[in-house]
């Protein structure tokens, strides 16, 4: 596979991601991102196919059982070629491995099975309160203590975050390369969920306005 093919038309065709992901709205629509994808050749295509599928199925996988989640993990780390893109696979597995025993220990559970490359050292550290990964992924402090409250969009924003300036970083070593589309299209989902995320806040927000105007409504005419 040619991972050094130069898409300079398609590359400069994308618009500048913004400073921050939390934004109310996405850089490109997901038509108009299809659009510019058909630029590339066959075989780089079928690799974003493949990292697009897994973004997708990463959104769903509490419909999963934990040997599906390990034999389709198994699947795409056989399949992907590309280096960039099995890192972005690797690094979002893991952040969910780790997350994964954060929310077992909280509620009395063993280690979880778990894939990736730290999920053997979360089962060998288990006792020890950040599994002896702090060093790895500062935001495990912070995560637990909020895990203990309702402020899941704050622990969705640390993770999200996280992973951002992962990629962003990641980014700057390549130009017009494949890698810069790859690294565009991991970005871009993140924003994808925050914006999801928010507009879901939202959406719960208005109908609990609309809860609380039905029963005031009642209590004063009834």
């Amino acid at each position: 596979m040619a991972t050094s093919r130069s898409y300079y038309t398609l590359v400069t065709s994308l618009p500048a991601m913004p400073a921050r992901f939390d934004v109310d709205r996405l850089p490109i629509s997901l038509t108009r991102l299809e659009e510019r994808l058909n630029l590339l050749e066959r075989d780089d295509a079928a690799v974003v196919g493949e990292l697009r599928s897994f973004l997708f199925w990463d959104r769903h996988l509490r419909d999963w059982s934990d040997d599906e989640v390990v034999a389709q993990y198994d699947r795409l780390i056989e399949t992907l070629a590309n280096p960039v893109a099995r890192e972005i696979v690797v690094f979002r597995m893991d952040t969910r491995t780790v997350l994964s025993g954060l929310r077992r220990r909280r509620r009395g559970l063993g280690p979880p099975p778990g894939v990736g490359e730290w999920a053997g050292h979360v089962r060998r550290n288990w006792k020890q309160q950040d599994f002896a990964l702090g060093w790895k992924f500062p935001w495990i402090a912070e995560v637990d203590e909020l895990l203990d409250t309702d402020r899941h969009l704050d622990i969705h924003r640390i993770l999200l975050g996280n992973s951002w300036h992962h990629w962003r970083r990641l980014a700057e070593d390549y130009t017009f390369e494949f890698e810069v589309v790859l690294l565009y299209l991991a970005c871009w989902e993140i924003i994808a969920r925050w914006v999801g995320l928010d507009a879901e806040r939202g959406a719960r927000r208005f109908e609990k306005l609309i809860e609380e105007a039905t029963r005031e409504h009642r209590d004063i005419y009834h």
